[in-house]
């Protein structure tokens, strides 16, 4: 009797312990924070924290740190990313395979934001294209902050790319902004007209106030690692492989190069950083009887790594001045939300492959295969078996798409379709070719690399075949890519900091789309469609 009463009472306080340190915030937060940062690896978190004192600095210090997370999918790229983190969903569920895919129907390649029923309204010129969430199948965080919230959440979205400021934000939203055509827009999708508190920011803080600045490094050469100069870096014209570089575009005036310049480097995330700074004050983010939301979608590291690659002195530098810009956000929060009243959640879309002739050099498997090599082998050995073509459509990433009924007439001849995958599999630097209509089957049963692909494949949007480079290979122009299963592309850091968070460091296994059901728990929302978890390691208060 008296084990069995001690039995219970260590059973108490197990379950008793456990429902602690999980336990549900008495209030949700009033502003949930959203920072993705464009291509961060989650080894820049592990290499070059020690060149950060500020934002980055703070989130790593007192935030928790999921050490181990990596998208469970293939086709890791922009659209898709931010797709994931906002819905809590994977590209099977959510409908994002990437940035284009290839329309069947209207025979064209089609990018993830392409959305006729939306026009879209500029601040400067006006701007010809219709995007718009469309083609995003479930709703996002905000969406459903808005919806369930008992007074109605404002969903601000804010970043240099189409596709990150639409997915971030949703089906609806108060102010959704990016650039587009080197000027600044937003979409009919969500707001009818111009948006004054933007409206205001952009007048008083012109881009062509940058005109002639110069992007040196931010810290002494000798505090960055690896060699400052990368010669199999692609950098953009009139800049070279290494520092400093001059936002002069092609004659000291504010042209279309001047403008790309400016996009592409530091000084646009600290113009970004500024914006969601007026964002919060003008809309009043987290200052009232509701839980807010703002996601900022931080792009200039991706072109930065496209063009300089994972190890450049450009890379560590853009995220010195992102944890300066971030640390001035972080405090402008501090001072206007408060510091117990707002969550923070970090992470990034993707990661980034080593430029592969850099890996050649060291005697390493790696290389690079035109694009055009791969169709031109699938169309010679089609035409043997179905005469003159033009028989492929599309190759775009992994997904393989063949001109209409093309596939139909290979699959009612096995050998023929076999003939035209073994041609495929024969160019160097092919690793695997699958049939995409049968790979949803290895789900739960085929090998990491038949799950991750069948976690992005959709039906009607995916190709009809799946085309798998050896790792460290690429199709891509850049000097760096990525889009692939291979950890480089997967690994992305996870952070976590508010009211509800368990500072430290986490091993156990973590998905960015495990971050909208772990803030929506935390904001008392429910999301109907989420393939990700509650992160319950990292919920509770502090044991004292």
């Amino acid at each position: 009797m008296t084990r069995r009463i001690s039995c219970l009472l260590l059973s108490w306080l197990i379950v008793g312990s456990l429902g602690s340190a999980t336990a549900q915030p008495a209030s949700p937060p009033s502003l949930v924070v959203v920072v993705v940062v464009d291509q961060m690896r989650a080894d820049y978190v592990e290499r070059f924290q020690h060149q950060w004192t500020s934002g980055l600095r703070r989130l790593v210090d007192k935030g928790a740190w999921f050490r181990q997370a990596a998208y469970p999918y293939f086709q890791t790229n922009t659209c898709v990313g931010h797709a994931t983190i906002a819905t809590g969903s994977l590209p099977e569920t959510h409908g994002i395979i990437g940035n284009n895919w290839y329309d069947r129907t209207e025979g064209r390649l089609r990018a993830c934001v392409d959305d006729a029923e939306w026009h879209l309204l500029s601040y400067s010129a006006p701007v010809e294209a219709a995007q718009g969430p469309g083609s995003l199948l479930v709703p996002t965080l905000g969406d459903e902050l808005y919806a369930q919230g008992a007074t109605e959440a404002r969903v601000v979205s804010l970043s240099m790319k189409p596709r990150v400021a639409i997915m971030l934000a949703g089906h609806r939203a108060n102010a959704v902004v990016w650039q587009q055509e080197r000027t600044w827009v937003t979409s009919t999708a969500y707001s009818d007209a111009t948006i004054p508190f933007v409206e205001r920011f952009l007048e008083a803080n012109p881009i062509e106030r940058d005109l002639g600045a110069v992007w040196a490094r931010t810290l002494p050469n000798g505090a960055y690692l690896f060699e400052s100069n990368t010669p199999t870096s692609r950098p953009l014209e009139r800049w070279t492989g290494s520092f400093p570089h001059s936002l002069l575009g092609r004659g000291g005036s504010p042209d279309p190069l001047f403008r790309q310049q400016w996009t592409e480097s530091p000084f646009s995330n600290d113009h970004l950083g500024r914006l969601a700074a007026a964002a919060i004050d003008a809309l009043q983010l987290g200052q009232r009887q509701a839980t807010d939301y703002l996601a900022v979608g931080f792009s200039a590291l991706d072109w930065t790594g496209h063009h300089f690659g994972p190890r450049s002195h450009e890379v560590q530098d853009v995220l010195i001045r992102l944890d300066r810009t971030l640390g001035t956000l972080l405090d402008h929060l501090d001072r206007t939300v408060g510091t117990d009243s707002y969550v923070v959640a970090l992470t990034a879309d993707h990661g980034v492959m080593p430029i592969p002739e850099h890996r050649v050099t060291q005697r390493l498997d790696a290389g690079r295969i035109p694009a055009d090599r791969i169709v031109a082998a699938a169309e010679e050995a089609t035409r043997r078996w179905l005469g003159p073509g033009p028989h492929v459509a599309q190759l775009e990433e992994q997904d393989f798409y063949f001109a209409r009924g093309v596939y139909d007439q290979l699959l009612a001849r096995p050998d023929a379709l076999e003939d035209v995958m073994s041609a495929i599999r024969s160019i160097e630097g092919v690793a695997k070719v699958f049939r995409a209509d049968t790979i949803s089957g290895s789900r739960l049963t085929g090998s990491a690399l038949e799950r991750a692909l069948a976690h992005s494949y959709y039906p009607g949007r995916s190709g009809d075949l799946l085309v798998v480079l050896r790792a460290y290979w690429t199709t891509s122009t850049n000097a760096a890519g990525h889009g692939t299963s291979y950890g480089y592309d997967t690994r992305v850091p996870i952070l976590l900091m508010g009211p509800g968070i368990l500072p430290g460091q986490y091993l156990k296994k973590a998905t960015p789309a495990d971050i909208a059901p772990t803030l929506a728990y935390l904001s008392h929302v429910t999301l109907a469609h989420a393939d990700g978890r509650v992160l319950l390691e990292a919920l509770g208060e502090p044991k004292r």
